[in-house]
């Protein structure tokens, strides 16, 4: 694939996807029929409340769990009949994750935690440890680099398990919740760390969250209801918000 097709496919490509749950009368639809594109370096919000389906429809682009029906094309390629072993392998060199639960190891320093993944993925040392130094200084905590995470505020300790997803260099980062288990000053301030990290690198963010706060710092919206797609919407730029500003303010 050439270059210029590469940055031209997006990154995500779902058509008609489902996923139910339970058979009989204990079925559930938490998908039904949806479709989407996520162009290649978009910061988008997916919303909605409990049970309208946002958080399966993450398990999937994350190849976490499988759609019952529907065609998922990631990087252009079709994912309908892969095996779960090439999933697997997938989701560790493309897709990185960042959680509400921030899950740092408590026996190893911060920068041990990020080297941690790439270790699994049999890196070179000195790549990973270089790779890993780089990730916590995007993420402004470089110089914690050797602190254990309870020498960290929860800001922090969710900086470096940004720096921990990003350092392998994925295609995709899916973010639940980011900034759930964290004050508002502390959550601006990683919202802030991923608009930096959407326009220096231009990775593709997907952040699922019900907070209208947080979604409106992406620059595309999708609302959902029931498995469904209700809205989808880009953020006007004047109500667009910008936490790397109002942090270095």
């Amino acid at each position: 694939m050439s270059q210029a097709l590469q940055a031209s496919e997006p990154v995500i490509a779902v058509t008609g996807l489902t996923k139910i749950y339970g058979q009989g009368e204990a079925q559930v639809t938490a998908l039904d029929g949806v479709g989407l594109e996520i162009p290649r370096g978009q910061m988008m919000a997916l919303m909605g409340p409990s049970g309208s389906g946002k958080s399966t429809l993450m398990q999937v682009l994350g190849l976490l769990d499988r759609p019952t029906s529907g065609t998922y094309r990631l990087n252009g390629q079709d994912l309908s009949r892969v095996s779960s072993r090439a999933m697997a392998e997938l989701r560790g060199r493309r897709i990185a994750f960042v959680f509400q639960s921030i899950h740092l190891l408590p026996r190893l320093s911060a920068l041990h935690n990020v080297e941690l993944p790439m270790i699994y993925a049999r890196m070179p040392s000195a790549e990973r440890r270089q790779r890993a130094l780089d990730a916590l200084g995007r993420v402004g905590v470089g110089a914690l680099a050797h602190r254990m995470p309870n020498q960290l505020s929860g800001g922090q300790a969710q900086r470096v398990a940004i720096a921990r997803a990003v350092a392998p260099g994925p295609d995709l980062l899916l973010a639940d919740e980011p900034t759930g288990a964290l004050d508002r000053a502390s959550g601006r301030e990683v919202l802030g760390v991923f608009q930096t990290l959407n326009e220096s690198m231009g990775l593709t963010i997907v952040m699922v969250t019900h907070d209208p706060l947080v979604g409106r710092h992406a620059e595309r919206i999708i609302e959902m209801e029931d498995g469904h797609f209700i809205r989808d919407y880009a953020v006007a730029d004047g109500e667009r918000l910008f936490a790397h500003q109002e942090v270095s303010a």
